[in-house]
């Protein structure tokens, strides 16, 4: 029996034990004996032929959750949404203080800016060194040939030649300048781009369009890196996880046909699909879970439910439909006693629809007499009168 239908039965046996025992009051009080309902129509339960069926207890659970947490630590300085909040992707959910922050980053740009600086310099140091070696190169050349025709001294030359070798090594000296420069303006660059991140986690932002399931701290508090300060969820999309007996591991695959029953709508049955399969068994349970997908728009987070699917064939139990009675928003048989006619409510889960007929799974075996009509005139404890 599921923990839904466990709890409706409690609570009737609750309601028929303060029956009983006022009866019994009555009865000691010398109250006269009810009479029998006649002309009830009762049959004997029989199993029959078919797809054997399934039940396994699931929650419902969103396809895509998130625990959102801050990449920063520091004091939440506001806390935008609450509880069932509906955001977009990048709403900002929460801002945490960032005075330190933006500190280091006014930092980290003067110090892009002086680096900056230092290379134009540096890159008007190197266009100087090369005119400079331009010029002592022509004159070079021009002093040689002088040389050659005499009109020069040798000390003249060698002079002219010292210019240029030392306006060579200038040059050399101005582009290994820029290129400490260049290096430098990359660290400083560097750096604000890491100051500049870092003051944009002083905003906590949503990864998805979706529904703030949960809101774990106040403005005020101190938020940690890694810390969850919401849950968020897309609602559009959800599933129920059950966990289905290992027995049942070779049935169920990716795309299995299974069917849902919420318990808020426990007449109507769903048509799902497996979406998934986990097929590590717990040791402890000796179950796997299988996730099929929900129709959009149907269930919530959290939600019980019963995943139903077929286990090949055999037999199964199954009453008419005009059988059924509902009981505190359960469905119930009333079982006749073999020994007195008197008839039980029982609490009962019923499975696949066979027509006029409708399976049941648990709270009736086999071989016991079942109550057709008249419903309407029947109650726990009554005792009958079966038709002939």
């Amino acid at each position: 029996m599921t923990g839904h239908g466990a709890r409706a039965a409690a609570v009737l046996a609750a309601a028929f034990l303060l029956a009983a025992c006022g009866g019994k009051d009555r009865r000691e009080a010398g109250a006269p004996a009810r009479p029998a309902v006649p002309g009830v129509e009762v049959i004997t339960v029989r199993p029959v032929a078919g797809e054997a069926s399934v039940e396994a207890t699931g929650t419902v659970r969103a396809e895509t959750v998130a625990a959102v947490a801050p990449q920063m630590m520091g004091r939440l300085t506001a806390v935008l949404v609450a509880g069932g909040s509906r955001v977009e992707a990048g709403a900002v959910l929460a801002t945490i203080d960032d005075q330190a922050v933006r500190a280091q980053l006014a930092s980290a740009e003067g110090a892009v800016a002086e680096a900056e600086s230092a290379r134009e310099e540096a890159y008007r140091a190197v266009a100087q060194a090369e005119a400079a070696r331009e010029l002592a190169g022509k004159t070079h050349a021009r002093y040689r040939t002088l040389l050659e025709e005499k009109v020069v001294t040798p000390q003249e030359y060698d002079e002219v030649a010292l210019r240029r070798t030392l306006a060579v090594k200038d040059h050399e000296r101005a582009l290994r300048r820029t290129e400490q420069v260049e290096a430098r303006v990359a660290q400083a660059k560097g750096a604000a781009d890491a100051a500049r991140a870092m003051a944009g986690y002083a905003k906590v932002v949503a990864p998805f369009a979706g529904v703030v399931l949960e809101k774990k701290a106040d403005a005020g508090s101190m938020a940690v890196p890694g810390v969850p300060l919401f849950v968020l969820e897309d609602p559009r999309r959800r599933r129920i996880e059950a966990a289905v007996s290992e027995a049942y591991l070779p049935v169920l695959k990716k795309g299995s046909p299974v069917r849902v029953v919420l318990d808020d709508a426990p007449d109507r049955e769903i048509a799902a699909a497996v979406a998934e399969v986990v097929p590590a068994v717990d040791p402890a349970t000796r179950t796997f879970v299988v996730k099929a997908e929900l129709p959009p728009g149907t269930g919530r987070t959290g939600q019980s439910g019963r995943l139903r699917f077929g286990a090949g064939k055999g037999t199964v139990l199954a009453v008419p439909k005009r059988a059924i009675t509902r009981a505190g928003g359960t469905d119930g048989l009333f079982v006749v006693g073999a020994a007195d006619n008197t008839v039980r409510l029982s609490v009962v889960t019923t499975g696949a629809d066979l027509g006029d007929r409708v399976e049941v799974l648990s709270g009736l075996s086999a071989g016991d007499r079942v109550a057709v009509s008249p419903l309407d005139r029947l109650h726990d404890g009554a005792v009958i009168e079966e038709r002939k």
